[in-house]
């Protein structure tokens, strides 16, 4: 399970545990800002007028908590654990305030969601449906409910535990803010727009109704706007993460780049240890060209979450970028054994060996590319080069020879002329060279004729395989799997690059 990036839509907006603990300051009160919750007046300590200060510091008073105080001062405790991602330590600070405290029942939904957190939903279920039992008409537990119920994909049970809360509490924030997420959830925009709005004006301090307000406005491309109800979420609650992350997204799509930047930068501030914001912003820095700074936010995302692998996957691109194909390898290996459904790391572990000169690898990682897309013909055709290129040569003639009966002669003629020249191994191109000048697609001829460079490189003939690659890097076809593997053809020829 990876719980940092699936925090935010599988435990609300702001998380399970911290919506909870929000509510339960609120019913306390909410904290004081002074130290122990009480102010630097009260208790009867007054300042001392100026002139009277004595020349050493005074020895602070000693105050004693209230038992409110005491509770509050606990609670900041579990906020400060929960932010930190050490769920178990909050459930166990908040065991022993359940245990001066059993019958409290906001402390034992906390404890819950503190559960959630730490990935023992049934134990938080069970903790939940406790306070159901002895309060049946309980919002923040009909809620807490309904979004464990989301958190274990059960949308059915969610949809009955929310149709249960709106009944016990129509005007309730907290509710209308869970169906507002439920069409979040469902993409149904403008019917989550109307329940967040419905949940702002029951409670114009909800932080929860601002963000996700701003989310169904963003979806539905009322950008200003958006950015407006963001504007208010941070305002309700400036420590939000993930507010500062949508209104990043909000800012980048009304061209204000400078300031979406300066809000990711804000949100990982507000939550270091999520993998989730590191990727973010590693993308907005290389799609801005910044790609050693993005490598360093995807390495971070990587050490925070190392079992998830898209951030491999964006590291993996960028060390290409910088040529740095043995980590790139490394990345796409690491993928796969991550994700193995992730097909298309198998065509950039061909691509990467293949520019390595690790003929026999390239080979393997380009056939089982073509095992999971058998329409993309030109992975059947390194396959098959890169056998060539390994001095393999009865494997590729076996290899080709399984392929092109299965190609259409009509639709992908120029593909199965390539593949019969893996095939026979002969000095007999005129037909494919005339078919492929009257080739239409440009990245198609582009890559025919990087195939016949290959082919004929492999035929130990580099001058002639070295026309065709000129004739292939002329046409700039940079978008191409065959282009990523050009520039390295032409550096063992040594034959000069050309600039796209």
């Amino acid at each position: 399970m990876h719980k940092q990036r699936h925090a935010s839509p599988h435990l609300g907006q702001a998380g399970l545990a911290c919506l909870v603990l929000a509510l339960v300051l609120s019913c306390a009160g909410g904290p004081s800002r002074a130290v122990g919750g009480v102010k630097p007046t009260e208790g009867g300590v007054k300042p001392l007028p100026e002139a009277t200060k004595p020349v050493t510091e005074p020895v602070p008073p000693v105050v004693e908590l209230t038992p409110e105080a005491k509770k509050i001062v606990a609670l900041e405790k579990v906020d400060s654990l929960l932010v930190e991602g050490k769920a178990d330590a909050a459930v166990a600070k908040l065991e022993e305030l359940a245990a001066l405290q059993s019958a409290n029942a906001d402390l034992r939904l906390l404890k819950a969601a503190a559960l959630a957190s730490s990935g023992k939903i049934v134990e938080a279920r069970a903790l939940t449906d406790d306070v159901v039992k002895a309060e049946p008409s309980n919002p923040k537990a009909l809620v807490m409910a309904a979004n464990l119920a989301r958190f274990a994909g059960d949308e059915k049970a969610r949809r009955s535990w929310l149709d249960r809360a709106l009944a016990a509490a129509p005007a309730d924030a907290t509710i209308l803010s869970a169906w507002g997420e439920q069409y979040l959830d469902l993409k149904d925009w403008k019917r989550a727009e109307d329940f967040f709005r419905h949940s702002a004006a029951a409670d114009p301090g909800n932080p929860d109704a601002a963000l996700g307000l701003g989310q169904s406005l963003y979806r539905q491309s009322r950008y200003s706007e958006a950015e407006a109800a963001l504007d208010r979420a941070i305002a309700l609650d400036p420590g939000s993460a993930y507010a500062y992350s949508d209104r990043s997204k909000t800012r980048l799509k009304v061209g204000k780049s400078k300031e979406a930047l300066e809000d990711m930068d804000k949100a990982i501030g507000c939550s270091p240890d999520s993998s989730w914001l590191y990727l973010d912003r590693g993308r907005f820095l290389l799609e801005a060209g910044k790609a050693v700074e993005a490598q360093s936010d995807f390495s971070k995302a990587i050490e925070l979450e190392p079992d998830y692998f898209l951030p491999y996957a964006y590291r993996a691109g960028v060390y290409e970028e910088l040529s740095k194909d043995e980590e790139a390898l490394a990345d796409y290996r690491k993928i796969l054994v991550l994700e193995p459904d992730y097909w298309y790391a198998h065509e950039s572990v061909g691509a990467v060996t293949f520019r390595l000169g690790l003929w026999a690898q390239a080979a393997e990682g380009f056939k089982k590319a073509y095992g999971y897309a058998a329409d993309r013909y030109e992975y059947a055709i390194l396959a098959g080069l890169s056998l060539l290129r390994a001095g393999k040569n009865a494997d590729a003639k076996a290899w080709a020879g399984s392929i092109a009966p299965t190609l259409d002669r009509e639709k992908s003629a120029n593909y199965w002329l390539m593949l019969r020249l893996i095939q026979d191994q002969n000095d007999q191109s005129s037909e494919l060279e005339i078919k492929i000048q009257t080739e239409k697609s440009l990245d198609t001829k582009a890559a025919l004729l990087f195939y016949l460079g290959e082919y004929w490189v492999a035929r130990s003939k580099p001058s002639l395989g070295s026309k065709y690659f000129l004739l292939s890097s002329e046409m700039k076809r940079v978008q191409t799997l065959e282009y990523r593997l050009l520039g390295t053809e032409l550096k063992r020829l040594a034959l000069p690059e050309s600039h796209g």
